[in-house]
């Protein structure tokens, strides 16, 4: 199954570390996945938001570090908020 996070956009420069941050964090360990109101993409991928034991929100760790870019193609519940993460990180 493909699962696609969630608002977050690839950002090719960056990819690598994102690679390496997903690898190293959620590899062998348990995740939950929540879910909007839209549940798959056009090509039938699963969106979810996704969180670790510890109740890390993945999607947003991404977005607040720098590693990916934001995917403001459609409406989702935290859309704002990651904007928000976005423009601190500007900031």
């Amino acid at each position: 199954m493909t699962v696609r996070l969630i608002g977050v956009k690839e950002d090719r420069v960056m990819q690598e570390k994102a690679i390496e941050y997903l690898t190293d964090k959620i590899k062998g360990k348990r995740v939950y996945m929540k879910y909007d109101h839209l549940k798959y993409d056009e090509e039938n991928n699963m969106l979810c938001y996704l969180y670790l034991e510890n109740r890390t929100f993945v999607n947003a760790h991404l977005i607040r570090s720098g590693l990916v870019g934001i995917d403001n193609s459609y409406k989702y519940k935290y859309i704002d908020k990651f904007f928000i993460l976005s423009e601190q990180l500007d900031g």
